[in-house]
């Protein structure tokens, strides 16, 4: 039944329903049945952002799909947004998916610049800092990349070998990706990225998938209208592994999907006649300086 229901695509949004009043970051964070840590990684990231953004700030948190018996997660994010000014809640529950509870915290952020990452804050929180860098220098899409030869994976030993397992599959699948599509980076699924508004009123807008594999839209849209991209090394934490059966799960519906991001990019739905950020010679060499003095940023660990 949940297969069947993400699926479905989204209806279109439009831009028009974004508001924006000038705070300088929104941090969405999708939240599903995970109540057990979702009050440690908001309060985490709530002191990090206070530390390096003070009073420019919000954290949306969005509880995805409906209230199970057992699940604390809406009560916790309810408890959290009556705690702090910063917090909000975003109700969302169907349709089920991390990229539509995304869109709909989306729909309700204030801010210049638009973050995202996972409830169980699997990322280190200096992406934050070093993402920040390079928005304010005319970046507009900012990947993570757990393959980047300075990234870090920290995690106990008994999860070594599902970790290859893990970094093997998304070598394959990214190699698939570069094949059909002309996206670049070794890594479409990190689960922590940054992006300008405008970047992400076009994204959000042209989104069609709910669930895991938005992500690809989103690189699609970046590349599709001439946006600024750059992709950053993270030092990812692993604390668990899927199950067998939730892998074969996400293949299905990762088959499924592409195939049809495939044919809505086949017949120009990631494109804009006129580039939105045609990339000037100049912006050429500001890129190059960047990336120079980004080669080895520093990953400061919790």
């Amino acid at each position: 039944m949940a297969l069947s229901k993400e699926m479905q695509s989204l209806s279109p949004i439009a831009t028009e329903q974004i508001q924006y009043n000038g705070l300088r970051l929104s941090l969405l964070i999708p939240a599903h049945r995970c109540g057990s840590v979702l009050e440690h990684t908001v309060l985490s990231v709530r002191d990090y952002l206070r530390s390096h953004f003070p009073n420019k700030f919000e954290i949306l948190v969005i509880p995805n799909g409906p209230r199970v018996e057992g699940d604390q997660t809406y009560s916790v994010a309810e408890e959290l947004a009556s705690r702090f000014l910063e917090v909000k809640l975003v109700n969302h529950q169907v349709p089920p998916g991390k990229g539509a509870a995304l869109r709909a915290g989306f729909a309700q952020s204030l801010g210049e610049w638009v973050f995202f990452t996972d409830a169980d804050l699997p990322y280190d929180l200096s992406f934050f800092s070093v993402a920040a860098r390079l928005l304010m220098d005319g970046v507009d899409f900012v990947s993570g990349n757990r393959r980047l030869p300075q990234s870090h994976f920290d995690m106990p030993v008994p999860l070594l070998h599902l970790a290859y397992r893990r970094h093997c599959i998304g070598l394959v699948f990214n190699r698939i990706i570069q094949l059909l599509f002309p996206i670049k980076t070794s890594d479409t699924q990190a689960g922590i990225k940054a992006m300008s508004h405008r970047m992400a009123e076009v994204a959000f807008s042209r989104q069609t998938c709910p669930g895991f594999l938005f992500d690809l839209e989103f690189f699609l849209s970046c590349v599709g209208f001439g946006f600024w991209s750059e992709e950053i090394p993270v030092i990812f934490f692993l604390r668990s592994e899927k199950s067998t059966i939730q892998l074969w799960r996400e293949t299905i519906q990762a088959f499924l999907w592409i195939v049809k991001i495939f044919w809505r990019y086949k017949r120009g739905g990631y494109t804009s006649r006129v580039k939105l950020c045609a990339i000037s010679k100049i912006k050429e060499s500001q890129k190059l300086s960047i990336r120079t003095g980004l080669s080895g940023p520093t990953l400061y660990k919790r």
